[in-house]
C-alpha cells in the first residue's frame, strides 16, 4: 500500500479554484515527469506556473510511496536555507555544518518528488539543491517553477504559456469565445462575482478583446475578473482611452506579456483607495502572509490608522489583491513584488522595514516569557506560522547598517524556538551571522553566545560549542551578566555530555545547577541543566541521583504546565528506571513521555521515545516489537542532527539492545521486523510503540515484503497482477514504459517466473481470504 505521512495535507495545499484549461500542459509534462527525474516548468511571472505544477503534484501523488512535497520559496531569501526549507517540510532536520549532505543521506532511497516551487530569485542555490538530491537519491524527482532554467543535467524543460486566445483573424459564431481558456477563466472567475456576467449578459466580443489585451496570461485575467465586481468589461476597455493605461510606464523594450501584468496590477492599483494604496506598498515588507495584528501594528501609521488599515485591508481582500487565509492574510508573489515597488516609490521602505524587524522581536519575546508554561504548543504555532517573517526579518536585519545588534537580540530571543523545533541547525547560522557582523554590544553578545554554543552542541559541533561558551564566560563577567554566565556553564555540561566526556560534563552541570539556583534566571534554564544533569548520572549509574534531580526537573515542569520539557524527564526517568531493572514501569514513563512528543509535534524526541521502548521491549521479550522500533531509529534517528545529539552513550546503550533483540527473534525474522520498522512513517512509529497496531508486519505492510523485490518491484507486481499493461503501468506511476518492461524482467528473473500469469497467481496467493458472506 501507498503510505502517506499525516502532514502530506500541509505539504500539498488543496485546490481552492478550478484549473481552467491546460489539459494538453498538464498530459505533456506528466510524460516529461516519467522520462525526466528534472522538469522545470518556465515562463513568466503570472503565466500560472506554480499553479500548473501543483495541479501536476496533486494528479501523480499515488506515484509516490513517500509522498509529494511542496518546498514554497518565494518568500525565502537565503540560498543557503534551501536545504534546510526541503528538511524543514519533509519533517526532517538537519546539522548546522553539512546542511545538504544530511539532507541527501536522510532522504536516501525515499520514493518521493520535491516541487521547487519560485526558484528564480535562488536559481544558482536551487540548482545546485537539485542537482545533489537527484544524484544522491534514486528514487527522488523534482518538479521546479522557475523564470529561468535550473541548468541541471537532465533536466526537462516545459515552458508555460499563455491560456489559449482567439487570434484576430478567427470569426467567432455566438459562444464559440468560451472554448478558449482564456475567456473560459474570465467568465468563470468573473460570474461568480458579478450575476450580470453569471447570467450571460455580457458582450462576448468585449471580453474576446480584454483576454487578447492581456494576453492570455492568467494572473492578470484573474485581476481582471476581480475587477469587474465594479466596472463592466466594456468600461475596462475604455478606461481611460487606454484599457490598462499603466500608472508608472514601463520601458517599451519590456516583453509584451511583462508589460500587460503591469499594466494589469497598474490597473489594480489605480482601482485603489488612497489608503489601500499604501497598505498594498507596506504589506510588501511581509512574507508568507501576516495576522490583522501585525499588519496593524507594522503598517499603521499617522496617515494610516489601525481603523483604515483594517477597512484597506478588507478593500484589498475584495479585489482579490489579498487572500484571507483563516486568520492570515496573504499576497500572491507578483503582487506583493509590485507592492515592493510601490513602497520604494514612496521612500518608506526603511522605516516599514524597521517597523517589521521590531514587530517580529516583540512576537519573539512574547514567545519566550510564556514558553515554558501551558500554551507552549500555541506560542510556537505562532513562530512556525511566521517563519518566512522571522527570516525576512534577520536577513533584513544583517544588510542595513546598525541593525545588527537587533537582529541579534531577535534570533537569541528565539533559541526555545530552534530547540523545541528541530532547527538548532538554522538556529546556529543566523547567531554566527549575526555575532560576526560585529555591530552588537558586549550586552547583548553575552546570551547570544551561550545561546550559540548550546546549540553548536546540539548540533554535534563540540569544539565550536566550548569556543562560544568560554568566550560567553569572559564577556558575561566583564558587563556583570550572571544569568548568561550560568547558562553558559550548564550548556559546557551539555557539550561535554554529547562528546562523551562524562566527568567534565557532571562537573560543568553540577555547578551549573547551583548558579542557576543562586541566579534565580528562570525555571527553564534550571530545568534544562536538571534534566542533562540527570542524564550524565544515568550514564555513570548514579541512578538515586539521577532520580532526584529528574523528579525535581519534572515538579517545576507540571508546577508550570510545560509541556516539551516535562516529555524529556518523562523520559529520562524511564531511562532510569529501566537501569534499575524494572521495564514495566519504564515502559509506561516512555510511553508518556512519546504521547506528550506526538501532541507536540516533538519529531526529534519521538525518535528517542521510541528508541527506549525499544529497549523495555527487549527486557520483556517482546523482539518483535523491539526489532521493528529498531528499525525507525535506524531510519530516522539523523533526519534530526546526529544520532542521539552524538551522545556516544545512548549509541552504546542502543547497539547492547538491538544485539540482544536480534538473538530473541533469529536472523531472518530480525531483519524483516528491521526492515518493516525502517518503512514506517514516525507516526505509524508511534502507533506500533504504543501497542496502538500490532508490530507484526503483516497488520500494516503489504504481504509481499519478505520476497526478494524492491519496494518499486513490490509495487509493480501488484499491478501486473490486476492485468495492466506494462504502458498503463507506466502511465499510472508516472514512469517511463522501458522502465516497467526492466522491472518486469527483475520480478520474472528474482521469482525465477516466466510469465506474467505466474506473478498474478502469487499475488493472489499471498492476499488475505477475504470474509465469508454474510447471510
Amino acid at each position: 500500500m501507498v503510505r502517506r505521512d499525516a502532514r502530506l495535507r500541509e505539504a500539498l495545499p488543496a485546490e481552492v479554484t478550478s484549473l481552467v484549461g491546460r489539459q494538453t500542459e498538464t498530459a505533456e509534462v506528466k510524460r516529461l515527469l516519467a522520462h525526466s527525474r528534472l522538469v522545470t516548468l518556465t515562463g513568466p511571472g503570472g503565466v500560472g506556473k506554480t499553479r500548473l505544477g501543483y495541479h501536476i503534484a496533486r494528479q501523480v501523488r499515488g506515484a509516490f510511496a513517500d509522498g509529494v512535497w511542496t518546498i514554497p520559496l518565494a518568500d525565502l531569501s537565503q540560498p543557503d536555507l534551501i536545504a534546510a526549507t526541503v528538511a524543514a517540510r519533509i519533517g526532517i532536520s538537519l546539522s548546522a555544518g553539512n546542511d545538504l549532505g544530511d539532507l541527501v543521506a536522510a532522504i536516501d532511497e525515499r520514493q518521493m518528488l520535491l516541487v521547487l516551487d519560485n526558484c528564480e530569485h535562488l536559481v544558482d542555490a536551487a540548482a545546485d539543491v537539485a542537482f545533489a538530491l537527484l544524484h544522491g537519491c534514486p528514487s527522488l524527482r523534482v518538479l521546479a517553477t522557475s523564470r529561468e532554467a535550473l541548468r541541471v543535467e537532465g533536466e526537462a524543460l516545459f515552458r508555460v504559456p499563455p491560456l489559449a486566445l482567439p487570434g484576430p483573424e478567427v470569426g467567432l459564431s455566438p459562444g464559440k469565445a468560451q472554448s478558449y481558456a482564456s475567456v473560459a477563466l474570465f467568465l468563470e472567475r468573473a460570474g461568480a462575482l458579478n450575476p450580470d456576467i453569471a447570467a450571460g449578459r455580457y458582450d462576448e466580443q468585449s471580453v474576446v478583446e480584454l483576454c487578447r489585451q492581456l494576453d492570455g496570461l492568467p494572473l492578470a485575467i484573474e485581476l481582471a475578473a476581480a475587477g469587474s465586481r465594479w466596472l463592466s468589461v466594456e468600461s475596462m476597455l475604455t478606461h481611460g482611452g487606454d484599457p490598462l493605461a499603466p500608472a508608472t510606464r514601463v520601458s517599451r523594450s519590456t516583453p509584451a506579456r511583462h508589460r500587460s501584468l503591469r499594466a494589469s496590477l497598474d490597473y489594480s492599483y489605480d482601482l485603489c483607495t488612497s489608503q489601500a494604496r499604501v497598505l498594498w506598498a507596506r504589506l510588501s515588507v511581509f512574507r508568507g502572509g501576516a495576522t490583522l495584528e501585525a499588519v496593524q501594528a507594522v503598517c499603521a501609521g499617522s496617515d494610516l490608522s489601525a481603523d483604515a488599515v483594517w477597512t484597506a485591508l478588507c478593500e484589498l481582500a475584495d479585489k482579490s489583491l489579498v487572500v484571507p487565509d483563516g486568520s492570515r492574510y496573504t499576497m500572491l508573489e507578483t503582487i506583493r513584488l509590485y507592492g515592493a515597488l510601490r513602497l520604494d516609490e514612496a521612500g518608506e521602505r526603511e522605516v516599514v522595514q524597521e517597523a517589521h524587524l521590531h514587530h517580529v522581536l516583540a512576537m519573539a519575546r512574547a514567545v519566550e516569557e510564556g514558553w515554558f508554561g501551558p500554551h507552549q504548543l500555541r506560542l510556537l504555532s505562532l513562530v512556525f506560522a511566521d517563519q518566512a517573517n522571522v527570516r525576512a526579518a534577520l536577513e533584513g536585519a544583517l544588510a542595513h547598517p546598525g541593525r545588527a545588534g537587533t537582529g541579534l537580540r531577535l534570533a537569541s530571543t528565539l533559541w526555545t524556538f530552534w530547540i523545541s523545533s528541530g532547527l538548532p541547525g538554522e538556529g546556529q547560522r543566523w547567531l554566527s551571522r549575526l555575532l560576526a557582523a560585529g555591530e552588537s554590544t558586549d550586552t547583548e553578545r553575552a546570551p547570544a553566545l551561550w545561546i550559540h554554543g548550546f546549540l553548536c552542541a546540539v548540533n554535534g559541533d563540540y569544539p565550536a560549542a566550548r569556543e562560544q561558551l568560554i568566550e560567553c564566560e569572559r564577556t558575561a563577567a566583564k558587563v556583570g551578566d550572571a544569568a548568561s554566565a550560568a547558562h553558559a556553564q550548564s550548556s559546557l555540561g551539555v557539550a561535554e555530555l554529547f562528546d562523551g566526556r562524562i566527568e567534565p560534563a557532571i562537573d560543568h552541570l553540577e555547578a551549573g545547577v547551583e548558579m542557576e539556583r543562586a541566579v534565580q534566571g528562570g525555571p527553564p534554564y534550571l530545568t534544562l541543566a536538571l534534566l542533562n544533569l540527570g542524564l550524565a548520572y544515568c550514564y555513570q549509574g548514579r541512578l538515586d541521583e539521577a532520580h532526584e534531580v529528574l523528579t525535581e526537573a519534572s515538579q517545576l515542569c507540571a508546577a508550570y504546565g510545560e509541556g516539551l520539557l516535562l516529555s524529556w524527564a518523562l523520559a529520562f526517568l524511564g531511562l532510569e528506571e529501566l537501569l534499575r531493572g524494572h521495564a514495566e514501569s519504564a515502559a509506561g514513563l516512555a510511553r508518556e513521555s512519546l504521547v506528550r512528543k506526538r501532541a507536540l509535534n516533538n519529531r526529534q524526541g519521538m525518535v528517542w521515545a521510541i528508541e527506549l521502548l525499544a529497549w523495555t521491549a527487549v527486557e520483556v521479550g517482546d523482539a518483535q516489537r523491539a526489532a521493528v522500533l529498531f528499525g525507525v531509529g535506524d531510519a530516522r534517528a539523523g533526519d534530526f542532527g546526529p544520532p542521539f545529539h552524538g551522545f556516544g552513550g545512548m549509541r552504546e546503550w542502543h547497539d547492547r539492545y538491538a544485539a540482544r533483540g536480534a538473538a530473541g527473534l533469529g536472523v531472518s525474522d530480525y531483519r524483516s521486523a528491521l526492515g518493516h520498522g525502517r518503512r514506517l512513517t514516525l507516526d505509524e512509529a508511534a502507533s506500533v510503540a504504543l501497542g496502538e497496531v500490532l508490530a507484526k508486519p503483516d497488520d500494516i505492510d503489504n504481504p509481499l515484503q519478505d520476497l526478494p523485490l524492491t519496494r518499486r518491484e513490490q509495487e509493480i507486481a501488484r499491478l501486473v497482477a490486476t492485468g495492466k499493461t506494462n504502458r498503463e503501468i507506466a502511465d499510472e506511476l508516472v514512469i517511463s514504459p522501458r522502465t516497467v518492461d526492466t522491472h518486469v524482467q527483475r520480478i520474472l528473473t528474482k521469482l525465477d517466473f516466466t510469465s506474467r500469469s505466474q506473478v498474478a497467481a502469487l499475488i493472489a496467493t499471498t492476499r488475505s481470504p477475504a470474509p465469508p458472506a454474510q447471510a
